[in-house]
């Protein structure tokens, strides 16, 4: 593992999802935010290369806030965002990385202590290095 992709990886996410859904995606969550809303959560990230290739396994949960009552607004945010992260392959192109596959791994929803609902959708990416040189 010569570079790690999480920086790249954000980025791109945040980019697509906000493109593409309406529902606001944040890496941090202003004051003023209103549910529904979604954030970028956990990220792991392990080996998966070759002896000449620099790949690596990253697995990204995408959170997804409600004070909705029941599971259905949760549901049908996933679910828009399953297919579009299963439509296309995030463009980590500007930052010399390549998705070589993606897939959802799973989602989950469970209701929040207080008020509402919360979602995981689990992002699990194989991602390859580019940049052949360090910088």
């Amino acid at each position: 593992m010569k570079r790690i992709p999480l920086n790249a990886l954000q980025k791109a996410l945040l980019t697509y999802i906000s493109t593409n859904e309406n529902v606001p995606i944040y890496d941090y969550v202003p004051d003023t935010a209103k549910p529904p809303f979604m954030t970028i959560g956990a990220f792991t990230c392990k080996e998966a290369g070759t002896k000449y290739e620099d790949m690596v396994e990253v697995t990204v949960q995408l959170n997804i806030w409600s004070t909705y009552k029941g599971k259905f607004e949760i549901n049908s945010i996933a679910n828009r965002v399953i297919v579009l992260l299963q439509t296309k392959q995030i463009n980590l192109s500007a930052d010399a990385f390549a998705a070589i596959r993606q897939q959802v791994d799973f989602f989950e929803a469970y209701p929040e202590e207080e008020t509402g609902y919360n979602g995981v959708i689990s992002l699990v990416i194989l991602i390859q290095n580019l940049q052949r040189s360090e910088n």
